[in-house]
């Protein structure tokens, strides 16, 4: 069971319960405390934590208006979130220049390419300088990933070894081509040793950039404590990226331990595409991985990709018909996979992995479906009969039972949509609708798709 399974699986279980009381409370706690330190939360943190619960939730005055036990629910909500980053810190709208360090393995060369992107969506005219000469491969690595960025800039010279001279040259190359933002990709040793921070000095003495951020993967935990502390104290790191956040059970104890250094946490990474690359937003995370979505996310999502067919005011709202079931299946595969998507939107937790995993075979088996049927079939498909669904499967050379997967797949997602057209992220700030939200997320039935 992940990080976010075990806190919901505590705030499930407390909110079924009509009385609140020492004994309860000291059950809340517990829960809580288990699902932090299987997050790698360091011990001093989860127990300081435990005992302001404890203390504020039997108090004896509470808010007017709230019950002892919406009063404790935000209360844990509140101080999660603080433990997880607290209040955002936004990154820099128009950086002049990013120095990225970090240690390998981290994901530093794919964060270089993928900030170029997000600043690059923004109206900057971005350059990056390849200065990893440790690692050729490197170079070579972000190179390609660099081509799939139109108008973003690269600079690399495998003959010089010396990464302060790539630099220096690197800088001249890409201010004469007009470019607002330089991005260095500095290299990375298995550990901090003398020689890399020497090199990372040169290299921030030619740069003088606004910007030192460390590149971290998620799935360190607490050693992100001792890093983010270490390369601070070597070369002045300012803000931090926080990589793998998608797969990792050890999220929650990397985003503590940043906390506790008092390194912003500016960017995660939650996937491999170029553009998974997102704003981090304490409270938004926590809500994600609890299973409650991040519905201001998945819209700003679909505004960076410029997404088209899909209303961005709100995405459930209107007629779910075949037509627009296959046109948002096909338009949202560039915000990556469904599951991410069904993440978002708050019921993730609910649906096997698998079943939500649309390829691109299945999608072309859909659409020679869907050509095969009437205007008014795909509009409403519950008028399909069992000689019509013979006749589609024979017209686009496919089986019945695959026309019969398709219809079954859609009015799943169209039941799904319709139960959280009333999702709304402003509900986890109040602690009456918090409650609410999450009695109607309790107890959640696997749905199957197929």
């Amino acid at each position: 069971m992940g990080f976010g399974e075990n806190l919901r699986k505590a705030f499930d279980a407390f909110s079924t319960l009509k009385v609140v009381d020492k004994e309860s409370v000291k059950t809340l706690t517990k829960e809580l405390q288990r699902a932090l330190i299987s997050a790698d939360v360091d011990i001093e943190t989860v127990l300081s934590l435990s005992k302001q619960l404890e203390s504020a939730a039997l108090a004896e005055t509470i808010p007017k208006g709230l019950t002892r036990k919406e009063h404790l629910i935000s209360l844990t909500y509140d101080a999660l979130v603080d433990v997880l980053g607290g209040k955002t810190i936004a990154a820099p709208e128009k950086p002049t220049s990013i120095l990225l360090v970090g240690l390998f393995g981290s994901g530093k060369t794919t964060t270089c390419a993928k900030l170029a992107h997000y600043y690059g969506k923004r109206g900057l005219r971005v350059g990056i300088i390849a200065a990893d000469t440790f690692r050729p491969a490197a170079v070579d690595q972000l190179e390609q990933l660099v081509k799939q960025l139109p108008g973003v800039q690269f600079y690399s010279n495998r003959n010089e070894k010396e990464a302060s001279v790539v630099v220096r040259q690197g800088i001249v190359d890409l201010m004469s081509k007009g470019v607002h933002t330089i991005i260095v990709d500095s290299a990375g040793r298995s550990a901090l040793d003398p020689e890399l921070v020497d090199e990372v000095k040169r290299i921030h003495a030619i740069l003088k950039p606004e910007n030192v951020w460390l590149v971290l993967g998620g799935d360190v935990g607490q050693q992100a404590k001792k890093q983010a502390s270490a390369f601070h104290d070597a070369v002045g790191v300012n803000g931090v990226v926080l990589t793998r956040m998608d797969g990792s059970a050890k999220g929650g104890g990397a985003l503590s331990a940043c906390r506790a250094t008092h390194s912003p946490v500016y960017f995660i990474g939650m996937g491999e595409k170029i553009n998974d690359l997102e704003a981090f937003h304490a409270d938004r995370f926590l809500s994600r991985v609890m299973g409650y979505g991040d519905l201001k996310g998945l819209l700003e999502k679909m505004e960076d990709l410029k997404i088209e067919n899909i209303n961005t005011e709100n995405p459930l709202e209107g007629p779910f018909t075949l037509q627009t079931f296959y046109t948002q299946l096909e338009s949202t595969r560039k915000m990556g996979s469904l599951s991410k998507i069904a993440e978002m939107l708050g019921f993730g937790m609910n649906i096997p992995k698998h079943e939500l995993e649309v390829g691109e075979e299945k999608l072309d088996k859909y659409k020679s479906m869907m050509d095969s049927m009437t205007k008014q079939e795909k509009r409403d498909p519950e008028v399909l009969t069992t000689s019509r669904i013979e006749r589609i499967a024979k017209g686009s050379g496919t089986n019945e039972s695959d026309v019969r997967d398709l219809l079954k797949h859609y009015r799943q997602l169209k039941k799904m949509m319709g139960q959280f057209k009333n999702l709304d992220e402003e509900k986890l700030k109040n602690p009456k609708g918090m409650q609410k939200l999450m009695k109607g997320f309790q107890k959640p039935k696997k749905i199957k798709l197929r």
